[in-house]
């Protein structure tokens, strides 16, 4: 698995704990690890650090340090069975604890689709430590009813069920639907997004992630208070993230600015991470 055969990345372990409960966190660093200027991103949920791999090593490029972490219950890092580590307070409070961990006082935050969410809690819950925010094809502002839906389709029973369901061809097929013309997945890609699924855990923590996360926090979760310079990214080709919860975030953000990133679908930092970094680089100016 990702970094493995890279010099580019390092690999480590964080030992932090969250709402009571211990979790092991892998972090990937990538640049000067004594570099002024830190970016820490954050990825959606049913992805890893790997989501960051190819815009990594260009923030690298222009002198910063970038750090990608795996969330609980996807990656190498801890997959609890409990349900609070999958809410969103502790899972903000999971990327502070491990910014304190690795000695990053304050950074740009950039956050992928449900991680965007997080990093935006964290510039309400700890506005010190964050600088400026890339929101990218941002969860958060969803509603009840499509909430309804997508949960009456996932029962209870069917989390036990999940881990002998998935199949390495459904890694394909989802690929199909959420990216777009900019890139296209390699089977090296496949491996990496099929990997986690082979841990049992792993499937009950994307149920419970889909159940007990707060995905509609945005309108009631003080968002509206985030002065910090802020880049709302969002692909044209988008098929996962409903369009105007990403709107949504330009209209609520004080200091937000919406760019859209023509033919390009949901996961943005492998499809047109030149994009971010001009975005990035934009807000540092």
């Amino acid at each position: 698995m990702f970094p493995a055969g890279d010099s580019r990345f390092r690999q480590s372990f964080l030992s932090i704990r969250v709402s009571g409960v211990a979790l092991n966190i892998r972090v990937i660093d990538c640049g000067d690890p004594a570099a002024e200027r830190v970016v820490f991103c954050v990825h959606g949920w049913a992805c890893s650090a790997y989501s960051f791999r190819r815009l990594m090593p260009l923030l690298a490029e222009l002198g910063m340090r970038a750090v990608a972490m795996d969330l609980p219950g996807h990656g190498l890092s801890s997959k609890p069975t409990a349900r609070v580590p999958y809410t969103l307070d502790p899972l903000a409070e999971c990327v502070v604890k491990s910014m304190d961990e690795l000695g990053i006082s304050r950074c740009v935050l950039v956050g992928h689709s449900m991680g965007a969410a997080i990093c935006a809690r964290v510039a309400v819950l700890a506005p010190e430590r964050v600088s400026a925010l890339a929101l990218l094809a941002p969860a958060g502002f969803g509603t009840e009813l499509d909430l309804r839906v997508l949960r009456s389709l996932t029962p209870n029973f069917l989390s036990s069920l999940l881990p002998h369901l998935v199949r390495r061809w459904m890694i394909e097929l989802v690929f199909a639907a959420v990216y777009g013309s900019l890139y296209r997945p390699t089977s090296r890609d496949v491996d990496e997004y099929w990997a986690p699924t082979q841990f049992p855990a792993f499937a009950r923590a994307m149920w419970t992630l889909l159940h007990c996360f707060e995905w509609s926090a945005g309108s009631d979760w003080g968002f509206g208070e985030i002065s910090v310079p802020t880049v709302v990214l969002d692909g044209g080709r988008d098929n996962m993230v409903v369009r105007r919860w990403v709107r949504r975030y330009a209209e609520v953000l004080p200091n937000a600015t919406l760019k859209v990133i023509e033919n390009c679908g949901h996961v943005i930092p492998e499809e047109a991470p030149e994009a971010v970094i001009g975005a990035i680089r934009a807000m540092i100016r």
